[in-house]
C-alpha cells in the first residue's frame, strides 16, 4: 500500500530541494556570470542534493517496508528526479556539456517539488504492469540500436582490413563509421541498462511474479546481458580510453551484438516459472 511520507521526511526532501536550488543558481552564475568559481560549488551543491535525495527514498522505503521503486506518487517522482540529477552528475564527470546542468537541474527541482506536494496530498499505486511494458520497450530498443552498431562496426573492420591492402575502399570513411558506431552505442547503452534495471526489479519483487522464478541470477539471459553491457559500456567509454578505440571498439560491437542475440535466444529458451 502506498505510505504517506512523513513530517522528517518532507523536512529532509525540502533540504535536498535547497541544495538543488543552490546548484541551479551557481551554474547560472557561472554560465551567464563566467563566474568560474561557481563551477565547485555547484558541483558540491548538486552531489549534496542527490544524496538528501537518496536518503529521503531509503527511509520512505524502510518505512513502507517495501524496496519496490513506483509505489506511489512520492516514491515515483523522486525517483524521476534523482535519476535526471545522476545524468547530469555523471555527464558532467565524464563528458562535459557547459550548460546541461542549468537546463535540468530545474526539471529535477519541479520533480521533487511535485512529489513534495502531491505525494503527501493523494498518493497512487502504479501498476504493476507498466514495468513489463518498460522493461521490454527499453530492452528490445537497447537491442535495435546495438544491432545497427553492431552492422557498422563490421563495416569498419571490413573498410579498415581493405585500406591496409590497399584495396578499394567503396564505405564511408572510418572516421564516419567510428562516430556511427559511438552514437549508436550512445543511444543502446542507456535504454539497455534501463531495461536490465526493470528487469532486476521485476526478478527481485516478490509479489510481482517473475517469470524466471527465485534462481533468476543463474539464467543465461542474465548473464548474457550483463556481459553484452559490459561489452558496449567499453565501446561508449572508448574516447577515455585510446586501447579500446578503432578496430578494438569495432570489433567490440559485433562481439556485443552476438551476445545481444544469444541474449534474445535465451528469452525464447528459457523455460518460465510465473508463480
Amino acid at each position: 500500500m502506498p505510505e504517506i511520507p512523513s513530517a522528517g521526511q518532507l523536512t529532509l526532501l525540502v533540504a535536498a530541494i535547497a541544495m538543488f536550488a543552490a546548484a541551479e543558481v551557481f551554474s547560472l552564475l557561472r554560465l551567464w556570470g563566467g563566474q568560474e568559481r561557481g563551477r565547485i560549488p555547484a558541483k558540491a551543491s548538486l552531489y549534496w542534493g542527490i544524496t538528501l535525495g537518496l536518503c529521503v527514498l531509503i527511509w520512505h522505503s524502510v518505512r513502507r517496508g517495501n524496496w519496490l521503486p513506483l509505489q506511489d506518487n512520492f516514491d515515483a517522482l523522486l525517483w524521476l528526479g534523482l535519476l535526471l540529477a545522476l545524468f547530469v552528475a555523471y555527464t558532467q564527470r565524464v563528458h562535459p556539456l557547459r550548460g546541461l546542468d542549468s537546463f535540468i537541474v530545474p526539471i529535477v527541482l519541479l520533480l521533487l517539488v511535485a512529489a513534495a506536494i502531491f505525494g503527501r496530498e493523494k498518493p497512487h499505486e502504479y501498476v504493476g504492469d507498466a514495468w513489463s511494458w518498460a522493461h521490454r520497450m527499453t530492452a528490445y530498443g537497447g537491442a535495435l540500436a546495438f544491432a545497427v552498431a553492431g552492422a557498422v562496426g563490421a563495416m569498419y573492420l571490413i573498410a579498415d582490413r581493405r585500406l591496409r591492402h590497399k584495396q578499394t575502399v567503396n564505405l564511408a570513411s572510418l572516421e564516419r563509421l567510428e562516430h556511427f558506431t559511438r552514437v549508436s552505442v550512445g543511444l543502446g547503452f542507456p535504454l539497455l541498462t534501463v531495461g536490465m534495471i526493470t528487469g532486476l526489479v521485476r526478478a527481485l519483487d516478490m509479489h510481482g511474479g517473475s517469470d524466471l522464478g527465485p534462481q533468476w541470477y543463474e539464467s543465461p539471459k542474465v548473464w548474457l546481458a550483463v556481459a553484452a553491457w559490459l561489452v558496449y559500456a567499453l565501446v561508449l567509454h572508448a574516447p577515455m580510453n585510446p586501447i579500446f578505440r578503432g578496430r578494438r571498439a569495432a570489433l567490440l560491437s559485433v562481439v556485443g551484438l552476438i551476445l545481444m542475440i544469444g541474449t534474445l535466444v535465451a528469452v525464447q529458451y528459457v523455460p518460465s516459472t510465473s508463480r
